[in-house]
Protein backbone atom coordinates (compact mmCIF):
# COMPACT_ATOMS: atom_id res chain seq x y z
CA UNK A 1 0.00 0.00 0.00
CA UNK A 2 0.81 3.63 -0.49
CA UNK A 3 2.05 5.36 2.16
CA UNK A 4 2.32 8.95 0.86
CA UNK A 5 -0.18 11.73 -0.20
CA UNK A 6 -1.31 11.23 -3.71
CA UNK A 7 0.39 13.77 -6.11
CA UNK A 8 -1.47 16.01 -8.25
CA UNK A 9 -1.38 14.33 -11.55
CA UNK A 10 -2.28 10.86 -9.57
CA UNK A 11 -5.40 12.28 -8.13
CA UNK A 12 -5.93 13.65 -11.58
CA UNK A 13 -5.15 10.18 -13.43
CA UNK A 14 -7.27 8.41 -10.36
CA UNK A 15 -10.28 10.78 -10.69
CA UNK A 16 -10.63 10.73 -14.55
CA UNK A 17 -10.49 6.59 -14.69
CA UNK A 18 -13.59 6.68 -12.11
CA UNK A 19 -15.64 9.00 -13.98
CA UNK A 20 -14.73 6.59 -16.86
CA UNK A 21 -15.57 3.18 -15.42
CA UNK A 22 -18.87 5.16 -14.59
CA UNK A 23 -19.81 6.79 -17.44
CA UNK A 24 -19.65 3.45 -19.01
CA UNK A 25 -22.04 2.09 -16.95
CA UNK A 26 -19.94 -0.49 -14.98
CA UNK A 27 -20.63 -0.83 -11.26
CA UNK A 28 -17.60 1.11 -9.99
CA UNK A 29 -16.63 -1.20 -7.41
CA UNK A 30 -16.35 -3.72 -10.14
CA UNK A 31 -14.90 -1.49 -12.55
CA UNK A 32 -11.94 -0.56 -10.62
CA UNK A 33 -10.78 -3.68 -9.65
CA UNK A 34 -10.93 -5.35 -13.39
CA UNK A 35 -9.38 -1.90 -14.58
CA UNK A 36 -6.41 -1.83 -11.74
CA UNK A 37 -5.80 -5.45 -12.82
CA UNK A 38 -5.53 -4.84 -16.54
CA UNK A 39 -3.75 -1.85 -16.74
CA UNK A 40 -0.31 -2.91 -15.69
CA UNK A 41 0.42 0.21 -13.91
CA UNK A 42 1.52 -1.06 -10.41
CA UNK A 43 1.41 2.19 -8.39
CA UNK A 44 -2.56 2.19 -9.43
CA UNK A 45 -2.87 -0.96 -8.80
CA UNK A 46 -1.18 -0.17 -5.29
CA UNK A 47 -3.96 2.64 -5.26
CA UNK A 48 -6.33 0.63 -5.76
CA UNK A 49 -5.63 -2.13 -3.61
CA UNK A 50 -5.55 0.48 -0.56
CA UNK A 51 -9.41 0.69 -1.12
CA UNK A 52 -10.37 -2.50 -0.62
CA UNK A 53 -12.77 -1.64 1.65
CA UNK A 54 -15.08 -0.36 -1.25
CA UNK A 55 -14.11 -2.71 -3.80
CA UNK A 56 -15.36 -5.38 -1.36
CA UNK A 57 -18.64 -3.16 -0.59
CA UNK A 58 -18.00 -2.89 2.86
CA UNK A 59 -17.55 1.18 2.10
CA UNK A 60 -18.23 4.30 0.21
CA UNK A 61 -15.93 5.48 -1.60
CA UNK A 62 -15.12 8.26 0.21
CA UNK A 63 -14.65 6.13 2.99
CA UNK A 64 -12.49 3.93 1.46
CA UNK A 65 -10.25 6.64 0.49
CA UNK A 66 -10.41 8.34 4.13
CA UNK A 67 -9.21 5.39 5.42
CA UNK A 68 -6.33 4.65 2.70
CA UNK A 69 -5.21 7.75 3.83
CA UNK A 70 -2.75 8.86 0.64
CA UNK A 71 -5.56 10.63 -1.23
CA UNK A 72 -5.61 14.71 -0.72
CA UNK A 73 -8.19 15.63 2.18
CA UNK A 74 -9.78 17.86 -0.36
CA UNK A 75 -10.62 15.11 -2.83
CA UNK A 76 -12.06 12.84 -0.08
CA UNK A 77 -14.78 15.85 0.81
CA UNK A 78 -15.24 16.80 -2.35
CA UNK A 79 -16.21 13.27 -3.48
CA UNK A 80 -18.01 12.65 -0.21
CA UNK A 81 -20.62 15.59 -1.23
CA UNK A 82 -20.54 13.81 -4.68
CA UNK A 83 -22.04 10.60 -3.41
CA UNK A 84 -23.96 12.47 -0.61
CA UNK A 85 -25.80 14.70 -3.90
CA UNK A 86 -25.60 11.78 -6.44
CA UNK A 87 -23.22 13.66 -8.71
CA UNK A 88 -20.10 11.93 -8.10
CA UNK A 89 -19.86 11.62 -12.11
CA UNK A 90 -19.66 15.51 -12.32
CA UNK A 91 -17.95 15.97 -8.90
CA UNK A 92 -14.99 13.15 -10.34
CA UNK A 93 -14.31 14.93 -13.96
CA UNK A 94 -14.34 18.41 -11.77
CA UNK A 95 -11.68 16.80 -9.86
CA UNK A 96 -9.42 15.37 -12.70
CA UNK A 97 -9.76 18.68 -14.51
CA UNK A 98 -8.62 20.62 -11.03
CA UNK A 99 -6.16 18.58 -10.45
CA UNK A 100 -4.38 19.06 -14.08
CA UNK A 101 -4.77 23.28 -13.61
CA UNK A 102 -3.11 22.49 -10.24
CA UNK A 103 -0.57 20.26 -11.73
CA UNK A 104 0.12 23.26 -14.76
CA UNK A 105 0.80 25.71 -12.13
CA UNK A 106 3.48 23.91 -10.01
CA UNK A 107 4.92 22.76 -13.15
CA UNK A 108 4.69 26.10 -14.09
CA UNK A 109 6.15 27.23 -10.57
CA UNK A 110 8.66 24.56 -11.00
CA UNK A 111 10.53 25.44 -13.83
CA UNK A 112 10.53 29.60 -13.07
CA UNK A 113 12.84 28.00 -9.96
CA UNK A 114 15.20 25.77 -11.90
CA UNK A 115 15.92 28.30 -15.19
CA UNK A 116 17.22 30.17 -12.66
CA UNK A 117 19.34 27.38 -10.67
CA UNK A 118 20.78 26.33 -14.15
CA UNK A 119 22.20 30.18 -14.98
CA UNK A 120 23.26 30.52 -11.43
CA UNK A 121 24.61 27.04 -11.46
CA UNK A 122 25.98 28.11 -15.21
CA UNK A 123 27.41 31.71 -13.28
CA UNK A 124 29.14 29.54 -10.83
CA UNK A 125 31.10 27.30 -13.44
CA UNK A 126 32.36 30.76 -15.19
CA UNK A 127 33.70 32.09 -12.36
CA UNK A 128 35.35 29.41 -10.68
CA UNK A 129 37.20 28.34 -14.15
CA UNK A 130 38.54 32.09 -13.65
CA UNK A 131 39.75 31.82 -10.41
CA UNK A 132 40.88 28.31 -10.76
CA UNK A 133 42.15 28.14 -14.34
CA UNK A 134 42.60 31.98 -15.96
CA UNK A 135 43.89 33.65 -13.37
CA UNK A 136 46.73 31.32 -12.26
CA UNK A 137 47.12 31.18 -16.28
CA UNK A 138 48.24 34.76 -16.11
CA UNK A 139 49.99 34.90 -13.60
CA UNK A 140 52.48 32.80 -14.62
CA UNK A 141 52.97 34.85 -17.62
CA UNK A 142 53.05 37.89 -16.07
CA UNK A 143 56.17 36.24 -13.43
CA UNK A 144 58.51 35.36 -16.40
CA UNK A 145 58.64 39.87 -16.50
CA UNK A 146 61.40 40.99 -14.41
CA UNK A 147 60.25 44.93 -15.24
CA UNK A 148 58.14 47.44 -12.95
CA UNK A 149 55.21 47.19 -14.93
CA UNK A 150 55.70 43.49 -14.33
CA UNK A 151 55.45 44.26 -10.42
CA UNK A 152 52.09 46.56 -11.36
CA UNK A 153 50.16 43.41 -13.22
CA UNK A 154 50.93 41.15 -10.19
CA UNK A 155 48.79 43.60 -8.21
CA UNK A 156 46.35 43.80 -10.65
CA UNK A 157 46.48 39.54 -10.86
CA UNK A 158 46.14 39.31 -7.03
CA UNK A 159 43.52 41.71 -7.07
CA UNK A 160 41.32 39.84 -9.62
CA UNK A 161 42.08 36.55 -7.53
CA UNK A 162 41.02 37.52 -4.43
CA UNK A 163 38.01 39.03 -5.76
CA UNK A 164 37.22 36.17 -7.88
CA UNK A 165 37.52 34.01 -4.76
CA UNK A 166 35.43 35.85 -3.04
CA UNK A 167 32.32 36.00 -5.76
CA UNK A 168 33.10 32.28 -6.47
CA UNK A 169 32.54 31.40 -2.45
CA UNK A 170 29.59 33.61 -2.30
CA UNK A 171 28.49 32.22 -5.39
CA UNK A 172 29.00 28.73 -4.42
CA UNK A 173 26.82 29.03 -1.25
CA UNK A 174 23.86 30.80 -2.89
CA UNK A 175 23.47 28.10 -5.29
CA UNK A 176 24.10 25.18 -2.25
CA UNK A 177 21.59 27.37 -0.59
CA UNK A 178 19.22 27.13 -3.35
CA UNK A 179 19.59 23.55 -3.98
CA UNK A 180 18.77 22.72 -0.25
CA UNK A 181 15.63 24.64 -0.56
CA UNK A 182 14.83 22.92 -3.79
CA UNK A 183 15.02 20.08 -2.33
CA UNK A 184 13.24 20.76 0.72
CA UNK A 185 10.17 22.51 -0.98
CA UNK A 186 9.90 18.82 -2.40
CA UNK A 187 8.82 17.01 0.59
CA UNK A 188 5.15 18.22 1.79
CA UNK A 189 5.87 19.08 5.56
CA UNK A 190 8.55 20.93 4.75
CA UNK A 191 7.79 22.82 1.71
CA UNK A 192 4.43 23.68 3.55
CA UNK A 193 6.50 25.56 6.09
CA UNK A 194 8.62 27.01 2.91
CA UNK A 195 5.38 28.45 1.02
CA UNK A 196 4.15 30.41 4.26
CA UNK A 197 7.81 31.84 4.97
CA UNK A 198 8.19 32.70 1.26
CA UNK A 199 4.97 33.46 1.37
CA UNK A 200 5.97 36.78 3.79
CA UNK A 201 8.53 37.52 1.71
CA UNK A 202 7.96 40.91 0.26
CA UNK A 203 9.70 40.13 -3.35
CA UNK A 204 7.34 36.31 -3.47
CA UNK A 205 4.31 38.43 -1.67
CA UNK A 206 2.42 38.76 -5.22
CA UNK A 207 3.07 35.82 -6.77
CA UNK A 208 2.08 33.70 -3.84
CA UNK A 209 -1.25 35.60 -3.30
CA UNK A 210 -1.97 34.78 -7.44
CA UNK A 211 -1.37 31.09 -6.95
CA UNK A 212 -3.22 30.84 -3.76
CA UNK A 213 -5.95 32.57 -5.64
CA UNK A 214 -5.87 30.69 -9.03
CA UNK A 215 -6.19 27.69 -6.50
CA UNK A 216 -8.70 28.67 -4.84
CA UNK A 217 -11.05 29.71 -7.90
CA UNK A 218 -10.13 26.80 -9.72
CA UNK A 219 -11.81 24.57 -6.88
CA UNK A 220 -14.62 26.81 -6.18
CA UNK A 221 -15.59 26.88 -9.89
CA UNK A 222 -15.16 23.21 -10.27
CA UNK A 223 -17.70 22.72 -6.88
CA UNK A 224 -20.21 25.02 -8.40
CA UNK A 225 -20.22 23.60 -11.59
CA UNK A 226 -21.17 20.24 -9.95
CA UNK A 227 -24.48 22.04 -7.77
CA UNK A 228 -22.03 22.14 -4.74
CA UNK A 229 -23.59 24.85 -2.05
CA UNK A 230 -21.37 28.42 -1.62
CA UNK A 231 -21.61 27.66 1.75
CA UNK A 232 -19.67 24.21 1.28
CA UNK A 233 -17.22 25.70 -1.61
CA UNK A 234 -16.27 27.90 0.84
CA UNK A 235 -15.52 24.99 3.67
CA UNK A 236 -13.89 22.63 1.37
CA UNK A 237 -11.99 25.83 -0.24
CA UNK A 238 -10.14 26.99 2.70
CA UNK A 239 -7.77 24.33 3.19
CA UNK A 240 -6.20 24.37 -0.29
CA UNK A 241 -3.75 26.77 0.78
CA UNK A 242 -1.05 28.30 2.88
CA UNK A 243 -1.03 31.88 2.26
CA UNK A 244 -2.25 33.78 5.52
CA UNK A 245 -3.59 36.81 4.42
CA UNK A 246 -5.66 34.77 1.64
CA UNK A 247 -6.86 32.11 4.29
CA UNK A 248 -7.80 35.01 6.54
CA UNK A 249 -10.03 36.84 3.76
CA UNK A 250 -11.57 33.52 2.56
CA UNK A 251 -12.30 32.69 6.64
CA UNK A 252 -14.07 35.77 7.00
CA UNK A 253 -16.14 35.36 4.11
CA UNK A 254 -16.97 31.97 5.05
CA UNK A 255 -18.24 33.41 7.92
CA UNK A 256 -20.42 36.19 6.99
CA UNK A 257 -22.00 33.58 4.63
CA UNK A 258 -23.06 31.42 7.70
CA UNK A 259 -24.31 34.43 9.63
CA UNK A 260 -26.70 35.07 6.75
CA UNK A 261 -24.83 37.26 4.22
CA UNK A 262 -25.58 37.42 0.66
CA UNK A 263 -22.85 35.28 -0.70
CA UNK A 264 -21.89 38.06 -3.73
CA UNK A 265 -21.33 40.67 -0.95
CA UNK A 266 -19.82 38.47 1.58
CA UNK A 267 -17.39 38.04 -1.25
CA UNK A 268 -17.20 42.19 -1.96
CA UNK A 269 -16.87 43.03 1.85
CA UNK A 270 -14.12 40.29 3.06
CA UNK A 271 -12.07 41.10 0.19
CA UNK A 272 -11.75 37.96 -1.22
CA UNK A 273 -12.09 39.05 -4.31
CA UNK A 274 -11.99 42.85 -5.59
CA UNK A 275 -14.47 45.00 -6.85
CA UNK A 276 -14.23 44.26 -10.18
CA UNK A 277 -15.14 40.36 -10.12
CA UNK A 278 -17.63 40.92 -7.22
CA UNK A 279 -19.63 42.61 -9.01
CA UNK A 280 -20.40 40.44 -11.93
CA UNK A 281 -20.88 37.88 -9.74
CA UNK A 282 -23.43 39.39 -7.52
CA UNK A 283 -25.46 39.79 -11.33
CA UNK A 284 -24.53 36.07 -12.61
CA UNK A 285 -25.97 34.96 -9.18
CA UNK A 286 -28.84 36.70 -9.45
CA UNK A 287 -29.37 35.23 -13.32
CA UNK A 288 -28.83 31.86 -12.10
CA UNK A 289 -25.47 31.30 -14.16
CA UNK A 290 -23.37 31.41 -10.99
CA UNK A 291 -20.76 28.68 -12.23
CA UNK A 292 -20.24 29.88 -15.62
CA UNK A 293 -18.87 33.39 -13.80
CA UNK A 294 -17.06 31.21 -11.09
CA UNK A 295 -15.40 30.04 -14.28
CA UNK A 296 -14.19 33.46 -15.65
CA UNK A 297 -12.92 34.61 -12.89
CA UNK A 298 -11.34 30.84 -12.05
CA UNK A 299 -9.76 31.41 -15.66
CA UNK A 300 -8.53 35.19 -14.85
CA UNK A 301 -6.96 34.39 -11.81
CA UNK A 302 -4.90 31.30 -13.60
CA UNK A 303 -3.94 33.73 -15.98
CA UNK A 304 -2.82 35.93 -14.03
CA UNK A 305 -0.87 33.77 -12.21
CA UNK A 306 1.09 32.61 -15.20
CA UNK A 307 1.65 36.46 -15.87
CA UNK A 308 2.75 37.28 -12.65
CA UNK A 309 4.97 34.04 -12.76
CA UNK A 310 6.39 34.82 -16.19
CA UNK A 311 7.77 38.18 -15.22
CA UNK A 312 9.22 37.26 -12.41
CA UNK A 313 11.03 34.61 -14.19
CA UNK A 314 11.75 37.43 -17.31
CA UNK A 315 13.42 39.82 -14.86
CA UNK A 316 15.57 37.66 -12.47
CA UNK A 317 17.26 35.54 -15.92
CA UNK A 318 18.16 39.09 -17.15
CA UNK A 319 19.77 39.88 -13.88
CA UNK A 320 22.05 36.98 -13.35
CA UNK A 321 22.98 37.43 -17.03
CA UNK A 322 23.95 41.15 -16.24
CA UNK A 323 25.40 40.20 -12.90
CA UNK A 324 27.61 37.36 -14.70
CA UNK A 325 28.67 39.68 -17.23
CA UNK A 326 29.90 42.22 -15.00
CA UNK A 327 31.68 39.91 -12.34
CA UNK A 328 33.54 38.30 -15.39
CA UNK A 329 33.88 41.41 -16.92
CA UNK A 330 35.75 42.91 -13.97
CA UNK A 331 38.17 39.95 -13.24
CA UNK A 332 39.04 39.97 -17.08
CA UNK A 333 39.41 43.83 -16.92
CA UNK A 334 41.71 43.55 -13.85
CA UNK A 335 44.27 40.86 -15.69
CA UNK A 336 43.80 42.46 -19.21
CA UNK A 337 44.79 46.03 -18.80
CA UNK A 338 47.78 45.52 -17.07
CA UNK A 339 48.90 43.06 -19.91
CA UNK A 340 48.08 45.42 -23.06
CA UNK A 341 50.00 48.38 -20.78
CA UNK A 342 52.92 45.43 -20.67
CA UNK A 343 52.60 44.92 -24.61
CA UNK A 344 52.60 48.30 -25.77
CA UNK A 345 55.71 48.88 -23.15
CA UNK A 346 57.82 46.17 -25.15
CA UNK A 347 56.34 47.50 -28.32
Amino acid sequence: MRSKIMTDEETAFFCEQLAMIMESGVPLADGLADFAAESGDDEFIKTVGSLSGFTDGSMTLSAAMDKAGNFPAYAVKTIKIGETTGRLEDVLRGLSDYYIRRSDIRMTIKSAVVHPMLLLGMMTAVVVILVMKIIPMFREIFEQFGDTSAGTAAEGIEFAARTGTAVMFVLIAVLFISVIVYILAKNPQTGQKLSEIMANMPIMRGISEAVAMANITGAVSMMTSCGIHPEETLELASGLTNNKRVSARLSDCEKMVLEGEYFAEAVKKSGLLPPVYARPLRSAYKAGSFDTAWKKISERYESECDRKITGAVSFIEPLIIGVLAVITGIILLTVMLPLAQMMTAVG
